[in-house]
């Protein structure tokens, strides 16, 4: 014999579901009216369509990463993004333009990748690396 707790919790529950199943018939019935009316169906929650993320603001974080570069050779994004106290996102995207303007350049892979002031050429970083790259394959050309 279901004592009055038991019975308080089943009715409730069943409440619940009561409510649940006429919401979500209300929403199927909205988007079938939406299909045949020719509108779009209403979207749930999120990001709006056309909608994009805020973009990190880039040009003002460069020059700070350039002085603080000069003052302080050698070291990561981490390190650099943290003592401009900018975003990392927002240092690596600007990393990444000081390095193709040439006004950067960087030494190791991956995670032992260092940045120093650049030569002032475009581009001094990659053609480095592809020159690098070129010869590591003439190398192994040789041998097979």
């Amino acid at each position: 014999m279901p004592t009055v707790i038991e019975s308080s919790i089943h009715d409730r529950i069943s409440s619940f579901v009561k409510e649940l199943d006429d919401l979500v018939r209300k929403s199927a019935l909205e988007a079938v009216r939406g299909v045949l009316d020719g509108t779009p169906a209403r979207r749930g929650p999120g990001r709006p369509r056309g909608s994009s993320r805020p973009s990190t603001p880039v040009e003002g974080v460069a020059p700070a990463i350039v002085s603080h570069v000069r003052a302080n050779d050698g070291q990561t994004v981490g390190e650099i993004a943290r003592a401009v106290g900018a975003a990392p996102d927002a240092a690596r995207k600007a990393i990444k333009g000081l390095l193709d303007s040439g006004q950067l350049a960087k030494t190791g892979q991956k995670r032992g990748t260092r940045y120093h002031v650049g030569s002032g050429r475009v581009g001094s970083g990659r053609a480095v690396a592809s020159k690098a790259k070129r010869a590591k394959r003439r190398g192994k050309a040789k041998k097979a």
